[in-house]
């Protein structure tokens, strides 16, 4: 199962705006939450992407719709 990484950057937000208070332990917690956020986001966009598969549609001979106007 692949890891939700915005779950996880949600838990780690909230946890970092429960560090409130202005002591030299919580201001180190909130630095290390942030350091977390940091190495979550960059795990997030370096994993390697899906494989897929493109399939392509039929050429067919008949032509298609006339157009009767230029608005789409």
């Amino acid at each position: 199962m692949p890891t939700n990484f915005a779950s996880v950057h949600a838990y780690l937000e909230k946890a970092q705006a429960e560090l409130t208070g202005a002591d030299s332990t919580t201001q180190q917690l909130r630095e290390a939450v942030g350091l977390l956020m940091d190495a979550a986001l960059k795990a997030e966009y370096s994993a390697k992407p899906k494989s897929c598969e493109v399939i392509l549609f039929p050429q067919s001979g008949a032509p298609g719709p006339k157009r009767t106007s230029n608005h789409g």
